[in-house]
């Protein structure tokens, strides 16, 4: 399995991802739209979908700066598997009925497996935050 994850495809993912990571915007956004992906098209994924959306969360929790114990080695290879998800002409493209999606639940997958020490560690911060609302500070008029 992982020998087929070191494709060019995905080698050129993990560039991308490694640059992003440096830029929370950007990869704010990327992250964004791959939750968003997951809640629609990730139906196709099956039972990796749970985990592709706790990956996700994870990310997004550590570049917001709430989630700091993930290696940013970890964090690139969860946004370079949300950039393969989010490309639609990868291995095999998305379009194909019924095997399109194979080729992105595979990294998806891959790359759970190879966190999962990781997620479960974030799961359990999860579970132990309780309902928190996330609260952007809006300026005041300075007088």
């Amino acid at each position: 399995m992982a020998r087929g994850i070191r494709s060019a495809l995905f080698a050129r993912a993990a560039e991308r991802a490694a640059t992003l990571v440096a830029s929370v915007p950007r990869v704010g956004r990327v992250l964004a739209a791959a939750a968003a992906a997951l809640q629609t098209r990730g139906r196709s994924l099956g039972g990796v979908r749970r985990d592709a959306q706790a990956l996700a969360r994870m990310a997004r929790e550590v570049v917001a700066g709430r989630y700091r114990t993930l290696p940013k080695g970890s964090l690139i290879a969860i946004v370079a598997a949300m950039l393969y998800f989010l490309d639609p002409l990868d291995a095999i493209p998305d379009f194909i009925p019924l095997i399109g999606f194979l080729d992105d639940t595979a990294v998806l997958l891959w790359v759970a497996n190879r966190l999962r020490h990781d997620l479960d560690a974030f799961l359990a911060w999860e579970v132990g935050q309780g309902d928190v609302i996330d609260v952007v500070p809006v300026p005041t008029p300075s007088g």
